[in-house]
């Protein structure tokens, strides 16, 4: 089967759904799995985000077609009710070393886009968030509340629900206790950042 109709049937896509995310004809893409015409580069990128598949693997330049072992997603946004895996909204991978894995547990990336949290996070951090619902006291999280998408939060545990704390400096904190349509969920915890500085020139 051609590659690029294997992930796409991987993924649960119609050619249709796929066209229309990637802003191209349905034509097109029926043409790339019938091996009429491929997709040009900035499309491949795209692709590559997609399927979490390397663009060499696209290209036919290399067979290996996932990402390394010890490589994570790095996510912008977590929308609620949406797995890792369908996820869109990537902005490459980090790689980790390998004692992080010994324990069998499974981290994602997660890119703060904005300068709201600052100074506890900053713009383009990331954040090693390791794929648990299970945190500890002023931790910091990734929260869904009441079906939104999923925001860095501090969590502190209440014998009747959770006190959840905004990282936006001023911004109070609310209590939820798990009943009714205002929920909190853990999504992630942060178990590291890590911090790319720019020097200026003055």
């Amino acid at each position: 089967m051609n590659k690029y109709r294997q992930l796409r049937k991987e993924r649960n896509l119609s050619q249709a759904n796929l066209a229309e995310r990637l802003g191209v004809s349905q034509t097109a893409v029926s043409q790339w799995e019938t091996g009429k015409n491929y997709p040009d580069i900035n499309t491949i990128k795209v692709l590559a985000e997609i399927y979490s598949v390397t663009t060499d693997y696209l290209l036919g330049v290399d067979s290996n077609r996932l990402k390394k072992d010890n490589e994570i997603i790095i996510y912008t946004r977590v929308p609620a009710g949406i797995p890792w895996a369908n996820i869109d909204d990537r902005a490459g991978y980090e790689e980790l070393g390998p004692s992080w894995f010994q324990d069998g547990r499974n981290y994602v990336g997660y890119k703060v886009t904005t300068g709201e949290m600052n100074p506890v996070f900053m713009r383009n951090d990331i954040l090693i968030m390791e794929d648990t619902d299970h945190c500890d006291d002023g931790d910091y999280c990734l929260v869904q509340i009441s079906g939104y998408d999923a925001e860095l939060k501090q969590v502190y545990h209440q014998d009747q629900g959770l006190i959840i704390q905004p990282v936006v400096p001023g911004r109070p904190a609310h209590f939820y206790t798990g009943l009714g349509k205002d929920r909190a969920r853990i999504v992630a915890v942060a178990r590291q950042v890590r911090r790319n500085y720019t020097r200026k020139n003055y």
